[in-house]
């Protein structure tokens, strides 16, 4: 019986071996399969430098008049941040400047617009000028409007960097709204004549 025992324990064992054994072996021999190249590209992109500007305050305002401000750049034809810029006006120390978004209509007297100042700093006359654009989303009761913005730093008339107050004006119509987040994206451009 002792034998019979072990004999059991024995062919256990063995077809524990086996069980363990034979699908590696079965894996090894498998082919590998190969699959055939992405049709897509990808490459390492190296980021620019971020724009030399802060986003400062915003707030709510209305016109009693039309501002008559200038568009932002122009709009590109294609989807997306795509637009010719708007030289930024030569500063020697500290400027402001308004705007209304590249695709906005002009202002309307008795409007209310969202107000979003940025602190551009304008390159040293000798420096070099920066193209930027601005995308700003402004959350209301009834839904999103959208501001698109597309500048260039320009240069300052003056030996040092100046600082020019850009103010961006977001036209959100007639009836006061009640207005529950800002959102902006800031991007360098390509070049400063064009963006992206």
């Amino acid at each position: 019986m002792r034998k019979a025992v072990g004999l059991r324990h024995l062919l256990g064992l063995a077809l524990l071996l086996l069980l363990l054994v034979l699908p590696a072996l079965a894996s090894g021999a498998t082919s590998v399969r190969a699959f055939p190249a992405s049709p897509y590209r990808a490459e390492r992109i190296a980021l620019p430098s971020a724009p030399p500007l802060r986003v400062g305050a915003h707030a709510l305002v209305r016109f009693g008049v039309a501002p008559g401000y200038a568009a932002a750049g122009v709009q590109g034809t294609s989807p997306g941040l795509q637009g010719t810029t708007v030289v930024l006006a030569a500063c020697a120390r500290a400027c402001t400047d308004s705007y209304r978004p590249a695709s906005s209509p002009a202002i309307a007297a008795g409007h209310f617009a969202e107000r979003i100042v940025f602190a551009v700093t304008q390159p040293a006359r000798t420096g070099t000028a920066v193209g930027f654009d601005v995308d700003i989303g402004v959350y209301t009761a009834t839904g999103w409007v959208f501001g698109v913005g597309y500048f260039s730093t320009g240069l300052s008339t003056a030996a040092a960097a100046s600082t020019i107050t850009l103010r961006v004006f977001v036209d959100l119509g007639a009836l006061r709204p009640v207005v529950t987040a800002v959102e902006v994206t800031v991007n360098t451009c390509n070049s400063t004549t064009a963006c992206p």
